[in-house]
């Protein structure tokens, strides 16, 4: 998985976002972070992004890979978005920017796109997050800022959660 600069900074919304979507394990979440450093968050804060990222591999590891999915789902509830945001490519197109906009000394993630069709996508993400919570972010913007589902696959011979440096999300428009 991807290490982020020693010096990589995530913004207090996420780390919220990860809370509030916990539900009845909240207070596993927190414990989870409080052993990594992570206490007392606020949204405008600036806490450490390999911290946090590990705080989110544990919770995959204690509780599984479907609180990650539901986790991403809740990013776009709670942190800064670019503007405009109005059609499925400047969606597909975002991610990177909304990256660098709620983390620091990490640049755009790794996060890239390409539009491969109408209303179809590759995203590819070499950020530090397990590849279940990325899916949630992806399906989580999509769902908020345009109202819609998407058809999702994940690329398996690149992952994430096989050591891999990146993972590939290819989306399209469900019908």
């Amino acid at each position: 998985m991807a290490q982020p600069h020693a010096a990589a900074q995530v913004k207090g919304g996420n780390i919220l976002s990860m809370l509030a979507a916990m539900g009845a394990f909240r207070k596993t979440g927190e414990q989870i972070l409080a052993e990594r450093g992570i206490t007392n968050v606020v949204a405008e804060g600036w806490y450490p992004l390999q911290a946090y990222a590990d705080g989110l591999n544990e919770i995959e590891r204690r509780i599984g890979p479907n609180t990650l999915f539901r986790i991403g789902k809740e990013i776009p509830n709670h942190i800064q978005l670019p503007p405009g945001l109005d059609q499925f490519e400047k969606v597909a197109g975002s991610f990177g920017p909304a990256f660098s906009m709620n983390h620091r000394g990490a640049g755009a993630g790794g996060i890239s796109y390409e539009i491969t069709g109408p209303e179809q996508a590759t995203i590819v993400s070499a950020t530090p997050y397990p590849c279940d919570f990325d899916r949630g972010v992806i399906q989580g913007f999509f769902q908020k800022l345009l109202q819609m589902t998407l058809k999702y696959e994940h690329d398996p011979s690149s992952c994430k959660k096989k050591g891999g440096e990146r993972c590939v999300h290819r989306i399209q428009r469900a019908m």
